[in-house]
């Protein structure tokens, strides 16, 4: 300080000769001398190879066990045999738990994503994302003792994007069929997994003038298969709105023109009876539409409406009867019902009483239950007043709940999971902590509650098969007693 003040101008001069010096080894020296170019292999990783978009689907098989012991139960699809999500087994349901919750027959670690399970002879079927071989992994347990039979799967790599698989698989007595996150399909005979045939959605149904044929939504494929008197029906929403694969050749049969350019989205194709005639019905990305399901005509465009058309879709189109179809779309895109009304050799369609999630009944990520007269669902983060409430509306009305949980019993982020059996309603929030109601007409009561995981994003479908429930969060999955005991 001494220094400063005998010579004010002291401080300038330094900085002057430190900038001075800094540029003149800028201008004349070398910063890199002694350094190497960089060149593969100098820092010490392996060779790199280039990856190839070429997915041999199913090529690798590996058989784990073969004991399996007789356990009575079925939920062989997305959403079980009535594509309702209600179980209509004869098994009776513990309507009480102690304070260890209900028994766990078995547990397992699974690649991240939010799959569920399917459950037929005996026999629980996974489609797995293996993160270390970066593989789709289609995964056969017991249901008994959740021993693993076999495994089959192929290689695929791709980024991760809020996890990755997220479909259920489809299984009968003679096919098991999987779509996996790029929409690839795989069918395997379900008791010896021997490969049966395959299929390249995007290759074979693909968008001329896109990447790579690109029909796969940004978040990978959520549509789950269907099998239908042994056809398999998929909707790639490229080249064809829907299409039948015979199960037994693995030949297309049938394709639906695409002429307004509907795109796939993570809905699921669901049978319906509507004036007498059976369809497909299915929530694209662009607009909702039905194609024949009956000999003679199957795969004919049969109505298509554009009016309802969220940017995304989750949920499942749910018939509510005479006509009428309620149809959701996720973030704040509320729901609609879409009216299908037979008009000489056509159809009349309508989009009635839409809303925003707000406003009335809507679905961020699973399918509302339609139990008698009424439409039981979690409303989502973006629902007002109700958000992450069970709530019950009558079908004819899908803007005012008739019940709902309250604002002290709210079930996380309203995105995961519910099933029924009976008058019985199993919910799964986020954080896994699983909910048993009873249902009795438009109300419900809370009987049990118990955590059953220290979950991350539960949202996988759960599936009801005998005295067994599976369920699972990204990276576990548990099958659960829920049986009554004598």
């Amino acid at each position: 300080m001494a220094l400063f003040k005998k010579n004010p101008s002291t401080p300038v001069i330094l900085a002057a000769v430190v900038f001075t010096s800094a540029f003149l080894y800028w201008i004349f020296a070398d910063p890199v001398r002694g350094l190497a170019a960089r060149v593969p292999g100098m820092d010490n990783r392996p060779p790199q190879k280039p990856v190839s978009d070429s997915v041999f689907i199913g090529e690798n098989f590996e058989a784990l066990g073969r004991e399996v012991i007789a356990a009575p139960g079925d939920w062989p699809r997305f959403r079980g045999t009535g594509f309702d999500n209600i179980s209509t087994e004869n098994v009776p349901v513990a309507e009480t738990w102690d304070t260890t919750g209900p028994p766990v027959a078995w547990r397992l670690s699974l690649g991240e994503g939010y799959a569920g399970a399917a459950v037929h002879n005996g026999r629980v079927y996974v489609l797995d994302y293996n993160e270390k071989r970066k593989a789709d992994m289609l995964r056969c347990f017991s249901l008994d003792s959740g021993r693993e039979l076999w495994r089959r799967w192929y290689t695929v790599q791709f980024k991760r994007n809020h996890g990755y698989s997220r479909t259920i698989p489809a299984v009968t007595d003679k096919y098991v069929i999987t779509i996996g996150p790029r929409s690839h399909v795989m069918c395997a005979d379900p008791q010896s997994g021997a490969l049966l045939w395959t299929l390249d959605l995007e290759k074979v149904f693909g968008i001329p003038g896109t990447v790579k044929g690109k029909i796969t939504p940004e978040f990978y494929c959520g549509q789950c298969p269907l099998i239908d008197n042994g056809v398999a029906v998929f909707a790639p929403g490229g080249k064809a709105i829907m299409v039948g694969v015979d199960c037994s050749s693995g030949k297309v049969i049938w394709e639906t023109p695409n002429p307004d350019s509907l795109r796939m989205s993570h809905a699921s194709i669901i049978p319906m009876t509507i004036g007498g005639k059976k369809m497909y019905v299915y929530s694209a990305i662009g607009g909702v539409c039905g194609v024949s399901a009956e000999d003679g005509d199957t795969g004919r465009l049969l109505w298509k409406t554009t009016e309802w058309s969220p940017s995304i879709v989750v949920g499942s189109p749910v018939y509510i009867g005479n006509g009428d179809i309620a149809v959701f779309g996720s973030y704040g895109a509320g729901g609609a019902v879409v009216r299908v009304k037979a008009a000489g050799t056509g159809y009349d369609i309508s989009v009635v009483g839409k809303h925003k999630s707000s406003e009335g009944l809507a679905s961020e990520q699973q399918t509302p239950i339609l139990k008698n007269d009424y439409l039981w669902c979690v409303l989502p983060e973006n629902a007002g007043a109700n958000k992450k409430q069970l709530a019950c509306f009558r079908k004819s009305d899908l803007m005012s709940p008739v019940w709902t949980s309250g604002k002290e019993n709210r079930f996380g982020k309203g995105m995961g999971p519910f099933i029924m059996r009976d008058d019985k309603l199993f919910l799964l929030d986020d954080d896994g902590n699983l909910y048993l109601f009873r249902i009795e007409r438009s109300t419900a009561t809370l009987l049990a509650s118990h955590r059953v995981l220290d979950a991350i994003e539960a949202w996988a479908p759960m599936a009801l098969a005998g005295k067994y429930l599976i369920l699972r969060d990204q990276r576990n999955m548990l099958c659960i007693d829920i049986g009554k005991k004598n």
